[in-house]
């Protein structure tokens, strides 16, 4: 399937984050620094944030990588192509109907509200149930299993993230239906957690592990060990689904231990292949006629890489000691939890650590050296990558640490913390608009070849 057809996708996320998710942060922790009157209001577009990033921002940058690599992946082309520009233009019409209609409600409790979030509630339930259909379809479509190895492998975690997102769409429409302005704390819950934790945590350790040995010249992840910890990773999303919803926080406990160690256990895999970064892999290296010569191109290759993509591989690297810090969070609050000691650890330090410090910075670093090579563009600058990975680490540094470290930042009257708190919001904007600013061109390939061959000339 030509790029061209899924473009779409990745320019609808990077306006959403820019112009909706990373804004909405940005108005939140702002609003919050300046202790402006904060009321229901405020929790609402919290909310209406968190869908907005989950199933817009990441979500989308997913989904185009899906509809674009997974094809490919399984050996067959994609069903069909000319539900993509629909699908996408529901799930936009149903982000946004939500971002509007939903702080609204809570100043304005009236009727033409609640329908917009019942309208919004469908729409995205077509839209990310069309988009699971579709790859279904494919996938079914596809050769042998056993004659598509790389498929296989990552096959557990493709299958929990797309199922995590069906159910996420379902119970979303189903919290839009009820809600009076704020969504039910379980059924919140529970979307965010399919979200996050069902859809693109999974989603993004599966095309890591396959795409990121290609991309970045690392040692492939062992097969076994991949099956292992997806079946591991499936029982702790179990687990933890199974105790949200029965409000059992020994299964809630449990489910976040589980996958907090197997977070813990995928990252010490990537560390590892990270250090074969820029030596020729040991296999190819055995099979060269000319070992030396060839050690020596391959070296030439990741500098010029380096130039053309900026420090994309230390993005990705960031990234997963982002994911480390989630997975060590997760296992502490698991322990706690089942010891009866509480959870010392905010959920919303959690969940930020994954989405801001891995999901956004391993998109940032992904993204500059992935979409090129399918679109045929360029970047707009390496520069703008090294911009990203300061800005991406210093918000998620912010957002995360303003939390942990709460009751060491404040000194008196003066809140330290809340400072800190705003200032991520504010750095997460500007992550979202570098990131969009240098991207675009990639997404544009037939002009930037224009603007290429017009400077030769």
């Amino acid at each position: 399937m030509p790029f061209a057809q899924v473009a779409p996708v990745f320019r609808a996320a990077l306006l959403l984050g820019a112009c909706g998710g990373f804004a909405l942060a940005c108005i939140l922790t702002v609003s919050s620094m300046l202790n402006l009157p904060l009321g229901l209001w405020w929790i609402a577009m919290a909310q209406a944030h968190g869908d907005l990033q989950l199933f817009g921002w990441a979500g989308l940058f997913v989904v185009g990588v899906s509809l674009h690599f997974l094809p490919r992946l399984r050996g067959t082309p994609l069903a069909a192509t000319w539900p993509i520009r629909w699908l996408i233009a529901f799930q936009v019409c149903a982000l946004i109907l939500r971002a509007v209609a939903q702080p609204l409600l809570t100043l304005n409790n009236i009727l033409l509200w609640h329908g917009a979030l019942i309208v919004s509630g469908i729409l995205e339930f077509i839209a990310l149930g069309g988009i699971v259909a579709l790859l279904v379809l494919t996938f079914l479509r596809g050769p042998a299993l056993d004659k598509r190895p790389a498929f296989l492998a990552t096959l557990p975690f493709i299958a929990c993230a797309y199922s995590s997102l069906f159910l996420a769409a379902l119970v979303n429409l189903i919290n839009l239906c009820v809600t009076t302005g704020l969504v039910p704390a379980t059924g919140d819950l529970l979307c965010v957690t399919l979200g996050l934790f069902g859809f693109l945590v999974p989603m993004a350790l599966g095309m890591s592990a396959r795409s990121l040995p290609m991309y970045a010249g690392l040692e492939a992840f062992p097969p076994r060990q991949l099956f292992t910890l997806a079946f591991s990773y499936i029982a702790g999303l179990l687990l933890l689904c199974v105790g949200i919803l029965g409000s059992w926080w020994v299964l809630e406990n449990l489910g976040n231990l589980l996958i907090g160690v197997v977070v813990i256990c995928f990252v010490g895999l990537f560390l590892r292949s990270m250090r074969s970064r820029g030596k020729l892999p040991a296999k190819v290296k055995k099979l060269a006629p000319a070992p030396e010569e060839r050690s020596r191109a391959y070296g030439a290759r990741i500098t010029r890489e380096r130039q053309s993509y900026g420090p994309f591989v230390a993005l990705v690297a960031s990234s997963y000691l982002w994911l480390l810090l989630g997975g060590f969070l997760l296992t502490i609050d698991g322990l706690s939890g089942l010891f009866g000691l509480g959870t010392p650890i905010v959920v919303d330090a959690i969940r930020h650590t994954f989405t801001i410090g891995f999901i956004s910075l391993l998109i940032c670093g992904i993204a500059p050296r992935m979409l090129p090579g399918f679109a045929g563009g360029t970047i707009r600058s390496g520069r703008l990558v090294s911009a990203t990975l300061w800005l991406g680490n210093l918000a998620a540094l912010f957002r995360v640490g303003s939390l942990l470290f709460a009751p060491w930042l404040t000194l008196g009257t003066f809140d330290l913390g809340q400072i800190i708190f705003g200032c991520s919001g504010i750095l997460g904007l500007a992550l979202a608009i570098c990131l969009a600013c240098n991207i675009w061109p990639a997404l544009r390939p037939t002009k930037n070849q224009r603007a290429v061959q017009a400077a030769k000339l």
